[in-house]
């Protein structure tokens, strides 16, 4: 199993609505992609580091699960045409889930 988390800010002078908009279009991401399991998503309510505002947190079986998902043209188009344009900051970690290798 894999666990991809990413942790993100929204610019400051996006205009109203757009970051609620992205976040429902990344909500939706779940349906579009079979492989994904236990999807998460939310604002940060950390007291300790309020860096980035939201976050999310998805499951694959396999790395190559992930890998598929991260290639795919709809997932290349979405960052391309709407993550990048309206991203601040991230940061993106994926990593094997305890016991597996």
């Amino acid at each position: 199993m894999i666990t991809h988390m990413l942790a993100f800010k929204f610019r400051d002078d996006l205009p109203a609505g757009v970051a609620e908009s992205v976040l429902a279009e990344l909500d939706t991401f779940p349906a579009k992609y079979p492989a994904m399991r236990n999807w998460r998503s939310g604002v940060n309510v950390s007291t300790r580091d309020t860096t980035m505002t939201h976050g999310f947190v998805v499951e694959f079986a396999t790395e190559q699960d992930l890998l598929d998902y991260l290639h795919s043209e709809s997932h290349e188009r979405f960052v391309r045409e709407r993550w990048r344009p309206v991203v601040q900051r991230q940061v993106i970690v994926s990593l094997p889930t305890a016991g597996d290798a």
